[in-house]
């Protein structure tokens, strides 16, 4: 964006659509930084970017979540700083301000140059073009005559632009000379600094004087009597959120469509809606671990998770600490040792800046900043001797949990020194001294060494403390909406999937079929619903392993594939154990992948090659795999997922979620996704059976121990799916066949969502673009482009049915399962119940729920003979398909069931 500074210090540039005066103005961001993620954007219905700094992908999501997309295009100045040799002449001056070549709008070849660009623009996926520089032909046009030759060249311009073949939305900024003639091209016009400016050559704001404000009120009335909305920027430091909010309220009062935000347009600003800091920003030192493999990641993401929040980890060596947004922020953890924090010292400095700024939180160390801990309040008085006590606090410690001090390790003796620090759980040594080890402090808190983790004789570590419990109490993030994956219309998602190891494996049943046909014969067949079924390309085909029975194996993955619920998916092509590198790791239990001769691991064929094998000689014509499940280790990392995003690819497996009763730490819960900002891995909901069977050497029957999981991880917080996942050399065994049975008959009888594995993953890797927002009267707004479920915490209390844009919303024991049937939803909230007609729960995907006075329109497809039930639905008819029965009606809850599964939809009056 550029900024013509002249008579008036009109600063920098924005957007604008055509609304009539009686409709609500729609929200806008202009936002010029490099954008890692969609996240915050996605919460605005418009916005404009600097087209270099979005990806087609990122465009993607956003028009998903029904956000139209502009890109900024100068028309009167070159923008870049060297001019190209065929434009060099076309330059009649510099604008010095930005050293930008301010052009001449009647030549030609510039107008071509524009009408390129744009129609690239276009092609990209942008839907409009927000049009700056509007006006700095008066840099070097003087004379009357001049100024009018260009501003007629403007005109043509701004025709052409709207000409193009996708006929793109046009913003313009300014453009008040030429204003009658292209009215009829504008979606809208933008000014800035109505009220509030920036000068960016001091970095300052300041109030614009009356004179400049009734000059530009003028300016923006002609905008209205056109018909066009007029769009205001004005600029506030991002500092002061408050007071952007008030003067954003201000211009919605006077008719225009407002944003308020920071002066170079870095920030997420106030527009008709206020984006809530999502982010918990984390630390990791990528010298001594990867992102995956960081505590950041691996243990701290899973709660941040659960509780709406982003969790962001960074690590420590790259990070630009002078372009780290704070305010993008709702707090920080940082769980670095000693050595890390005395390599970096702008880390330490930054976080020193931001004290009391964001609430933080650090685990294990402090930073080693003298002048930082003495801001901290904690002091060291030395190291913990001889035998150490809890002397208070020992409700923090986890009733199956203890803390042992070993004697091969010193403890620091941390003190507070200052009154408003409280120690929470506190120490006695031999010396009889008193020491904390958890602190609470209004700038946050911290759980020091050995807290909050602790590692078992068996090396498996499990959490001191309840790490709910720690972050609630040292950050104090306000409760919100949190984006939800485990639950669907209400009820817990189900979801099956086989990984292909031991597809041509002989079982032990008479007979000897191959462990392929036990299953489909036994699980595939019997219980139907949505399975996900993968094989290896390298096990099944005449390129693989097997050659000689490569037809026989390929008759049979065909018949499986064939059946109605089973959905078809590749695991690789020669299982590799290893996706990241496969030097890295000295000891290879089984190799780098199986044996397949003259080859050597090629990802590409691995991913893309291996689907292409399915669907070519295995899947059905109308069934065609877009699901890749990764092997062995499953830890591919941004590089990797690449090749499957650049190919529409869907992937599955890895993650550590393994618990059972009496070893039951969240230290072996993982987040549900990792996410790069170019790609997403999803984890399995829960580990396969390998992990209850002893890497399948011991207690065959051992996956039925799953059900402990699945119940550990559905209360007292629903945490996962019920996510059934094993190996085809499960049907070996009478044992481990029956176990397998034992969970999918468990599994059918709760109350679930089957939905294919693919159904999962898509939502599961949108879990973080998620938009949340409050609208400046006050309600919750969330923007999806991808979940279908929010959890609202008891505590915010219950959606007023009338106010809000949701379908309804299931009671659970961690708050209420709201569920979505658009993009974009709003929320009104109230401490009163609501008794209104909603729906209640289903066990298909809600596809449209639409109320017009007493009539709802609703649609759902279940992938098993449908059930829904709906609250305050008594006196309610139901009508438009025959083949629902009304079982029950139980305090005024409607219970509705089908014999077949399909799609559904109906009307209901009310």
């Amino acid at each position: 964006m550029r900024l013509l500074i002249w008579v008036l210090l009109l600063l920098p540039t924005l957007f604008i659509q055509v609304i009539g005066a009686e409709r609500p103005a729609k929200s806008i961001a202009f936002y010029y930084d490099s954008i890692d993620s969609v996240r915050e954007l996605m919460s605005y219905e418009r916005v404009v970017v600097t087209p270099s700094l979005i990806t087609e992908r990122q465009i993607e999501t956003l028009h998903k979540a029904g956000t139209q997309v502009f890109a900024y295009l100068s028309i009167g100045e070159y923008d870049e700083k060297i001019l190209p040799e065929s434009l060099s002449l076309l330059s009649p001056v510099q604008n010095t301000n930005w050293q930008s070549h301010v052009m001449d709008l009647s030549a030609i070849a510039w107008r071509e140059h524009l009408l390129q660009r744009a129609s690239q623009y276009v092609t990209k996926g942008f839907d409009g073009l927000f049009l700056d520089t509007l006006d700095s032909y008066y840099l070097f046009a003087e004379e009357e005559a001049a100024q009018a030759g260009q501003q007629q060249a403007l005109a043509l311009i701004i025709e052409e632009l709207a000409g193009l073949n996708a006929k793109p939305k046009l913003i313009l900024n300014r453009g008040f000379e030429v204003l009658e003639q292209v009215s009829g091209f504008a979606h809208a016009v933008v000014a800035e600094s109505l009220y509030h400016g920036y000068d960016p050559i001091n970095d300052s704001y300041r109030e614009m004087s009356e004179t400049d404000s009734e000059w530009l009120t003028n300016q923006l009335n002609r905008v209205k009597a056109l018909n066009l909305e007029a769009i205001v920027i004005d600029y506030i430091s991002g500092n002061e959120r408050e007071a952007q909010k008030v003067a954003a309220q201000r211009l919605l009062n006077e008719g225009y469509t407002p944003y308020i935000s920071d002066g170079l347009l870095y920030q997420f600003g106030v527009s008709t809606i206020e984006p809530i800091a999502r982010r918990v920003l984390g630390f990791f030192d990528g010298t001594q671990e990867d992102y995956t493999g960081s505590l950041c990641h691996r243990l701290g993401a899973t709660s941040i998770e659960y509780l709406g929040y982003v969790p962001e980890c960074l690590d420590v060596n790259t990070i630009d600490f002078a372009r780290l947004d704070i305010n993008r922020y709702a707090a920080i953890v940082a769980w670095l040792d000693e050595s890390t924090y005395n390599q970096q010292p702008q880390l330490q400095a930054w976080l020193a800046q931001h004290l009391n700024v964001r609430p933080m939180l650090f685990l294990g160390d402090l930073p080693t900043l003298p002048a930082l801990r003495a801001e901290l309040g904690l002091q060291t008085a030395g190291d913990l001797q001889g035998k150490i006590n809890i002397s208070q606090g020992k409700d923090w410690l986890k009733s199956t949990n203890t803390i042992a001090f070993s004697e091969f390790e010193t403890y620091s003796k941390w003190l507070s020194a200052k009154p408003e620090v409280e120690v929470l759980l506190g120490v006695t040594d031999d010396t009889a001294d008193t020491a904390g080890l958890l602190f609470s402090a209004p700038w946050g808190g911290a759980a020091l060494s050995p807290l909050p983790i602790t590692t078992l004789a068996n090396d498996k570590e499990v959490w001191l403390i309840d790490p709910f419990r720690l972050l609630e109490k040292m950050l104090n993030l306000p409760a919100i909406p949190a984006a939800d994956v485990t639950t669907e219309t209400g009820r817990r998602i189900l979801t099956s999937h086989v990984d292909g190891d031991g597809f041509p494996s002989k079982s032990w049943f008479p007979g000897k079929p191959y462990t392929a046909e036990v299953l489909m014969e036994h699980i595939f067949k019997p219980f139907n619903i949505p399975q996900t079924v993968s094989v290896i390309e390298g096990e099944v085909s005449k390129q693989g392993l097997y050659p000689e029975i490569s037809a026989e194996l390929e008759t049979i993955a065909r018949n499986i594939f064939s059946l109605p619920n089973i959905e078809v998916a590749s695991h690789t092509f020669s299982h590799p154990f290893f996706w990241k590198s496969t030097t890295s790791t000295k000891v290879k239990k089984y190799g780098d992948n199986l044996p397949i001769p003259n080859y050597d691991v090629d990802f590409h064929k691995e991913i893309i090659g291996s689907i292409d094998y399915i669907n070519q000689r295995l899947a059905p014509k109308d069934k065609k795999t877009n699901l890749i499940l990764w092997s062995g280790g499953a830890n591919p990392d941004e590089k990797t997922l690449g090749i499957a995003e650049r190919a529409n690819l869907l992937n599955v497996n890895g993650g550590n979620t393994n618990v059972v009763f009496g070893n039951s730490s969240l230290t072996q819960v993982s987040p549900t996704i990792a996410w790069y900002p170019t790609a997403v891995q999803v984890y399995a909901p829960v580990l396969n059976e390998n992990v209850y069977t002893s890497e399948w050497t011991e207690n065959f029957e051992g996956y039925r121990r799953v059900i402990e999981t699945f119940e550990l991880l559905g209360s007292p917080r629903r945490l996962k799916t019920i996510g059934i996942y094993y190996h085809m050399y499960s049907g070996t065994y009478p044992a481990s066949l029956k176990a397998v049975k034992d969970v999918h008959a468990w599994a059918i009888q709760q109350e679930v969502t089957p939905l294919y594995l693919s159904e999962y993953a898509m939502r599961a890797k949108t879990l973080y673009e998620t938009g949340l927002a409050r609208t400046l009267d006050g309600r919750w707004q969330i923007t999806s482009s991808g979940i279908k479920s929010l959890r609202l915490p008891h505590r915010l209390g219950t959606p007023v049915m009338n106010k809000s844009t949701i379908a309804g919303w299931e009671d659970s024991e961690d708050g209420k399962y709201l569920f979505l049937s658009d993009a974009r939803a709003t929320l009104t909230l109230s401490d009163q119940k609501d008794r209104t007609v909603r729906l209640k729960n289903a066990n298909g995907q809600l596809l449209k729920w639409q109320r017009l006075g007493n009539v709802i329109r609703w649609s759902i497809l279940s992938h098993v003979p449908l059930e829904f039930e709906l609250a305050h639905a008594a006196k309610c008819k139901q009508s438009g398909n025959t083949t629902l029965h009304q079982v029950s009606t139980v305090e005024n809850t409607v219970r509705y069931t089908s014999e077949k599964a399909g799609l559904f939809s109906g009307e209901l009056r009310c």
